[in-house]
């Protein structure tokens, strides 16, 4: 099957299950006519991305195997269109601009990854604004 013929999808990819969870239900609660998958390793997101049209990923940074930079750089290899957002924990200034070097599009802490992701989300998108 063509993959421009499936809906398109969103790519959550964090190896806690509890993230994983919240952000899969905010994701799709935002954007409900995309596919929403949800996975716990780079190697599915890599075979979603490939297999899909997937204008947006999000990935932690740190995970067994191939972490979220290395996770980023080998999405875009197959899909440059992608839009990729890193969330983590351990945040600075240092691995944010080494996310950028990487091709990682947007760089969210944790600590306020749901503060700020609606309005990245909207932007990429291309969503309508929350009502009032």
């Amino acid at each position: 099957m063509d993959r421009s013929s499936q809906p398109h999808a969103i790519v959550i990819v964090d190896d806690e299950p509890d993230i994983l969870a919240l952000l899969k239900l905010f994701t799709r609660n935002l954007a409900p006519t995309y596919d929403i998958l949800a996975v716990s390793d780079s190697d599915r997101a890599l075979a979603y991305v490939a297999g899909r049209v997937v204008p947006l990923l999000i990935t932690d940074y740190m995970m067994p195997g191939m972490n979220g930079l290395e996770l980023a750089t080998a999405a875009k290899a197959i899909s440059p269109t992608t839009y990729v957002i890193m969330v983590t924990a351990y945040g600075s200034v240092a691995l944010e601009q080494r996310a950028r070097a990487q091709l990682v599009d947007t760089f969210l802490p944790k600590a306020d990854v749901f503060d700020r992701l609606e309005g990245v989300m909207r932007s990429v998108l291309r969503l309508a604004p929350a009502q009032e």
